[in-house]
């Protein structure tokens, strides 16, 4: 498992990382494969914050708490995530007779009183013309997908994290994607981002003829998960793609009457 503590502005203690790292191992228990955990710390005003995101099991948990030092704030934390993963975990033994790629939402609440449901998309790879007519007949504006890398002619990589959305907006159909290829250092940014224009040609049911035209500049943005909802909120839109800045993936977030929903890979 990979464990990354940072701090935001500000040192963190070997003891202190020590500490946080003695209690994210306790939370290994809970899965049969923990990825990674990102521990952010900062202060905030008076207060000592922490805040975590954890991929697991092809879901991702994510959790802040602030308090009056940075220990306690940890021990409010991981109390907090503890509870959410045990939760889901029951929800999702409820599931256990549902297909691989079925729709089984995590819920928690933002410091804010904003009620999130992240649902994982299918992990199977599909190729862009698939997701246009996946989109079509979901009758959505939005597709998250993992885009289809042959190795075989029929044969899909599965292992692949290379995911891509596509959209409709007030300047048409929108394809973004990620140059994994062009990255270094596993660094991820703008560079890497490509967008193209889908112009259909003919909108056949079965067999579309579309052709894709590279864009010159992204029309996707970054945000943290808070960032994506305090944006959508103030724009009204009724659904956006953007680039989750902390767990590093495409993410589509729209609502669904008070509450907030998030579309995010399968890892």
């Amino acid at each position: 498992m990979n464990i990354n503590i940072t701090g935001r502005h500000i040192n963190i203690s070997n003891r202190l990382k020590e500490y946080s790292e003695k209690k994210i191992k306790k939370l290994e228990k809970y899965f049969h494969q923990l990825i990674d955990a990102h521990l952010i710390m900062y202060v905030e005003k008076l207060e000592h914050g922490a805040e975590i995101i954890i991929n697991g099991d092809g879901i991702q948990f994510h959790g802040r708490e602030n308090a009056a030092d940075f220990f306690s704030s940890i021990d409010l934390l991981f109390e907090k995530m503890e509870k959410q993963i045990v939760k889901f975990k029951e929800k999702h033994s409820s599931h256990k007779n549902l297909p691989y790629d079925a729709a089984i939402p995590l819920e928690f609440e933002t410091d804010l009183g904003k009620v999130i449901n992240l649902y994982q998309v299918s992990n199977k790879p599909i190729d862009k013309i698939e997701a246009y007519l996946q989109m079509n007949l979901d009758k959505k504006d939005f597709i998250l997908f993992k885009k289809g890398i042959n190795k075989l002619e029929s044969d899909f990589d599965y292992s692949n994290k290379s995911y891509a959305v596509m959209f409709k907006g007030n300047k048409g159909t929108k394809l973004v994607k990620i140059l994994f290829e062009n990255m270094k250092e596993h660094k991820i940014d703008f560079d890497n981002f490509v967008e193209y224009d889908l112009q259909v040609l003919d909108d056949s049911r079965t067999n579309p003829n579309i052709e894709f035209r590279k864009c010159p500049d992204c029309s996707i943005r970054k945000f943290t998960l808070e960032e994506a909802i305090s944006n959508i909120e103030e724009s009204k839109d009724p659904f956006m793609t953007f680039f989750n800045t902390e767990s590093q993936f495409f993410n589509i977030i729209y609502k669904s009457g008070r509450d907030f929903n998030v579309l995010v890979p399968a890892f």
